[in-house]
């Protein structure tokens, strides 16, 4: 008995990372990762407590189908709605005993996300409540007389006075200390809220019009210009077209260019879940291009004796739909 409480004890602090992948938000269930069940799952009960950083604590049933598939599953689907999850977010848990895990979010870009208003906040509302309730009592004496019948009548008063103001304040500082966070220092500029779930959506509705205009006779593929592209030398390439026409072709040297004055060199390698890429020479060509988060680019392959170069047609968000290209029925075929 005494070992179990020792190796509960020592599970205190341990993180694991979740990717929200598409097929958990629609079951409503999430998988514990295996390694963390086998080595710290004993001790923790049914069901679960997740805090978020807003204080907000949602109960959680666990399942287990074997000896160490653990899934977490009623009460999950209403927290990841919470949270507005949607695909490729990532979580990470944190154990702090008495079946209590710790839960921080971040979205697509790496930056945390911004959590709703904490659902309760008591403690907080009688600390206003009473400190307002003084200030009033001491700056009008005619109430002193009155304290016992007035008192529940202003606080009332009070915190109706009070409620929306603390909510402007709680939203303001919850923006701030994402902005703010010490992991993610390169943010502070980045607006979150509307104008970045604007950028996505005008980036998605661009790059549709693209697949759905752009035409060549050689074979291509377009590409969304996201945060790691501008900020990484790298540049995935889409898993169906690098099978397709780049097979045992990684640590080539590819040629891109955009017109026939200029040319950059870059690398064509092969990383994890056999994704090709564009690397060593990437971040040169999008610093040079002026390319910018929300672009999107198409990439026609040119073979010739040997050497792999991709022609860049760049278009631009900024311009958005009022280029000429999208104008009408018409295409320019490259």
């Amino acid at each position: 008995m005494a070992s179990q409480e020792l190796n509960h004890e020592t599970n205190i602090g341990v993180h694991f990372i979740k990717i929200i992948l598409q097929t958990s938000l629609q079951q409503g269930k999430l998988r514990v990762p295996i390694s963390f069940v086998r080595r710290h799952w004993k001790g923790i009960t049914n069901p679960v407590t997740l805090r978020l950083p807003n204080s907000t604590e949602k109960k959680v049933s666990w399942e287990k189908t074997s000896d160490y598939d653990v899934w977490f599953c009623n009460g999950w689907r209403e927290f990841a709605n919470y949270l507005s999850l949607s695909d490729l977010q990532i979580l990470v848990f944190q154990y702090q005993g008495n079946s209590l895990f710790s839960v921080i979010g971040f979205g697509k870009c790496g930056l945390e996300i911004k959590y709703p208003l904490s659902e309760t906040s008591e403690k907080a509302e009688e600390v206003e409540e009473s400190d307002c309730s003084l200030k009033i009592i001491e700056e009008t004496p005619l109430l002193r007389g009155k304290r016992s019948k007035s008192s529940s009548r202003s606080s009332k008063i009070c915190k109706k006075i009070k409620i929306i103001p603390n909510e402007q304040k709680e939203y303001k500082h919850e923006k701030r200390k994402v902005q703010e966070h010490p992991r993610f220092p390169n943010f502070k500029d980045m607006d979150i809220g509307s104008s970045s779930d604007d950028l996505k959506e005008r980036s998605r509705d661009l790059h549709e019009k693209v697949k759905k205009k752009f035409k060549s006779d050689k074979d291509f593929f377009t590409s969304m210009i996201h945060k790691t592209y501008i900020e990484r030398d790298i540049l995935g390439i889409p898993i169906e077209f690098a099978k397709t026409h780049l097979y045992r072709m990684e640590g080539r040297n590819a040629i891109l260019f955009v017109d026939q004055e200029r040319t950059w060199n870059v690398d064509l390698k092969i990383g994890a879940n056999n994704q090709y890429k564009l690397v060593d020479g990437w971040s040169k060509f999008c610093a040079d291009n002026n390319l910018k988060l929300g672009d999107v680019c198409v990439f026609i392959l040119k073979k010739c004796k040997g050497t792999i170069s991709f022609q860049v047609v760049i278009f631009s968000l900024e311009k958005d739909m009022k280029t000429p290209y999208f104008q009408g029925n018409s295409s320019k075929l490259y």
